[in-house]
């Protein structure tokens, strides 16, 4: 499982639905949250959290919800899955991808989609 720290930009409220912007390192990161029972502001920090299995990494860039600049840092295959960890601004993200699909050069965009991230833990300090 990925984890890793954010800071709130902004938020969104969408009746039921809200977006909530997030900045990763001078990135940003969107993330989608039904129903929101969680006590989070501008300004907070909160731990993010994605399946390694819901990251896509890409030689260009593209648009999308998500699209985070990085670098390789490692690709282990296996029989049919690689993983690949790409550093993202000092923070490794893994995606598990097909073999075939692992044939990347260094600097490559991982993409998620929004409602695939979620927020795990909200700091208070």
């Amino acid at each position: 499982m990925n984890r890793f720290i954010a800071e709130v930009k902004k938020i969104v409220p969408l009746k039921r639905l809200n977006l909530i912007k997030f900045d990763l390192n001078g990135q940003e990161i969107n993330v989608l949250i039904l129903e929101m029972n969680i006590d989070i502001n501008v300004g907070k920090k909160a731990e993010l959290i994605i399946k390694p299995t819901a990251i896509s990494i890409l030689n260009e860039k593209c648009d999308f919800e998500n699209v985070l600049k990085g670098k390789i840092k490692k690709i282990t295959h296996g029989d049919i899955l690689s993983s690949v960890v790409v550093d993202v601004g000092g923070i490794e993200m893994e995606s598990i991808t097909l073999r075939e699909k692992a044939d990347l050069k260094d600097d490559v965009f991982v993409v998620f989609k929004s409602n695939d991230i979620a927020v795990s833990k909200v700091f208070n300090d």
